[in-house]
């Protein structure tokens, strides 16, 4: 009896504690979120939203969704800023009303809305057009005061609404130098200066094609594309005002072509006169003139030792299969197993153990050029070539070799070439120490 007195206890027990759960937590969680929802100025979601018109005492602007993207359509046809009209759409989605004043008799004056500040009209893709209009902030500027036209009350918002919303034309522009994906360019030509410069790419790789041939520094191409990729314009100029010689665009002092994927398709940036700080300038292919920073146009100066790829192997260690090193006296062969782990295959005797792979990896990510010198007679015996200090060879898993050769050294240097490629190299001659490895330090140690 007393044994089924506790169940039942327990029983009532759980049941009220899957009450106080699901009634108290998780139905006051839906309560809670019902009662912020019914908070909101409207009921809609950003995505829903296909046009936005802001009137404002000195003009209108119109924004309309086309093919998933925002367009302004006045007062100008031009492209919009996707962040800045994403932020206006996702504000007045989640906008909520602090409280509403519903006096016997209102007075618009007072609120700055007998002839509102700014008038907003939304519409959404199921017909709907909503429309809003903001007067005055209250006297602490902590809250803005708006109306839903034909509708008798005042509504008190948050004045971030109202920041959000009183913007000027440029802030809802693209203001984008050149539009490009900086992933898609396979060429780039820049004149600047007098000078011509030609890089090309190919797989993963930069090649300086003018004004010599050489190979490029990748990091050095990433920094410049990223910097006209997120170049951004400061100011627009009117148009139809001056034609391209009043700002030096007939004869640009500076020239862009970027060539992008495999149809090659152009972009092109033109760079003007300069005025203060910044130069006019004007993508090619739209009809707008614009600033820009000056230090964008002095990144177009090109210095070509920077430019300059000074490794002497490019790789990278998960496309490496094999690893072969040559001193006079001694010879190391490094090989990648099945199981992705290096194995010292010579000197012989240490097969079954594992190589540390960054051990191995160091110094040849270290064969670099403190110096390079283009034009060198590598086949001079000062340089020592064809009596190697050392010799690396390092094959790829798509069976591609590179191959470097460090011959004499010369006070903190040592002389270095690699194949198929006839620059000259002066690398630092502690490079010849890091490469006559030590096997102890090299294997991994068992517990």
């Amino acid at each position: 009896m007393i044994w089924r007195n506790l169940g039942i206890v327990a029983v009532l027990f759980v049941g009220l504690g899957a009450f106080v759960y699901f009634y108290e937590i998780e139905g006051g969680k839906r309560r809670e979120e019902a009662a912020e929802e019914a908070k909101k100025l409207f009921q809609f979601e950003k995505e829903e939203v296909i046009s936005i018109s802001l009137v404002r005492g000195d003009g209108s602007i119109v924004l309309k969704k086309e093919n998933g993207g925002w367009k302004l359509v006045a007062p100008i046809e031009a492209e919009a800023d996707e962040a800045a009209v994403d932020g206006l759409a996702s504000e007045l989605s989640s906008t909520q009303v602090e409280r509403s004043l519903e006096p016997d008799s209102v007075d618009w004056k007072d609120y700055g809305l007998e002839d509102p500040n700014l008038k907003i009209t939304l519409d959404l893709e199921d017909g709907r057009r909503l429309d809003l209009e903001l007067g005055d902030k209250d006297f602490n500027q902590a809250s803005v005061f708006g109306r839903i036209p034909d509708l008798g009350k005042v509504l008190v918002l948050p004045t971030l609404l109202h920041t959000t919303v009183d913007k000027e034309l440029f802030d809802f522009r693209d203001k984008s130098v050149l539009d490009f994906d900086r992933e898609q360019v396979r060429e780039v030509r820049i004149r600047a200066r007098r000078k011509t410069y030609r890089l090309q790419k190919q797989g993963n790789d930069w090649s300086i094609q003018e004004p010599i041939q050489a190979r490029a520094d990748r990091s050095e191409i990433r920094s410049l594309l990223s910097d006209l990729e997120f170049a951004r314009v400061e100011e627009f100029l009117e148009r139809g005002v001056g034609g391209l010689r009043t700002y030096g665009l007939n004869a640009p002092s500076s020239r862009v072509d970027l060539y992008l994927g495999d149809n090659r398709a152009r972009k092109t940036l033109l760079v003007g006169k300069q005025v203060g700080a910044q130069f006019y300038a004007k993508d090619d292919s739209v009809g707008d003139v614009f600033k820009i920073k000056e230090d964008l146009v002095e990144k177009l100066k090109l210095d070509l030792s920077k430019l300059r790829d000074r490794k002497m192997a490019r790789f990278e260690r998960d496309e490496v299969k094999r690893v072969e090193v040559k001193l006079p006296d001694r010879e190391f062969q490094f090989s990648r197993d099945s199981e992705d782990q290096w194995r010292l295959q010579s000197p012989a005797g240490h097969e079954e153990e594992s190589v540390l792979e960054y051990k191995l990896f160091w110094p040849l990510e270290d064969l670099e050029g403190k110096e390079i010198v283009d034009r060198a007679n590598l086949d001079d015996p000062k340089y020592g070539f064809s009596e190697p200090s050392a010799e690396v060879k390092v094959v790829r898993k798509d069976d591609r070799v590179i191959e470097v050769v460090l011959g004499k050294t010369e006070d903190e240097v040592v002389f270095g070439k690699a194949t198929a490629d006839p620059t000259l190299y002066k690398v630092d001659k502690k490079v010849l120490e890091d490469l006559d490895f030590k096997v102890e330090d090299l294997l991994e140690k068992s517990d």
